[in-house]
């Protein structure tokens, strides 16, 4: 995650739009459903 972030902030005008939107529709949900459950785990 930090790699892809690392090249989407510094390296834009490299990126794809393919990979970016691959990005966003196969790394994006599965981060998203453990930031969920994440966030709705009671604090120890």
């Amino acid at each position: 995650m930090a790699g892809a972030g690392n090249v989407y902030r510094h390296n834009y005008e490299d990126v794809a739009a393919q990979f970016i939107w691959d990005t966003v529709q196969h790394a994006l949900p599965a981060l998203k459903a453990v930031l969920e459950q994440e966030t709705a785990r009671e604090p120890q």
